[in-house]
């Protein structure tokens, strides 16, 4: 894929989730990709999840209201897990879309 492709990939995923702010910078494909961590949303509940588990975890590790490095990576790593997997099942759509035409 070119360039562009890539930036492309990279805007709707940023859309996905919720990197823009819409209201000063207005996206085009905002009107077709949904936010997935706008409130009530399914990734904005599991992310709300994710931060009490996080809260619990420093409070047993006696660290509370600070941040554990170890958990830090844990999260960071499957966050970047996922962003790679989403741009990969992207290429993969384009892939298999122009398989069948």
């Amino acid at each position: 894929m070119s360039v562009k492709d890539e930036e492309f990939k990279t805007k709707i995923y940023d859309l996905m989730n919720g990197s823009y702010n819409l209201e000063e910078y207005p996206v085009a494909e905002s009107s077709v990709v949904k936010d997935e961590f706008a409130e009530g949303e399914y990734c904005e509940k599991l992310y709300s999840q994710m931060l009490e588990a996080y809260e619990r975890v420093c409070r047993r590790l006696g660290l509370p209201d600070t941040e554990d490095k170890d958990v830090e990576i844990i999260i960071s790593n499957l966050m970047s897990i996922g962003r790679y997997q989403s741009m990969k099942m992207f290429d993969y759509g384009v892939l298999f879309y122009r398989k069948r035409k």
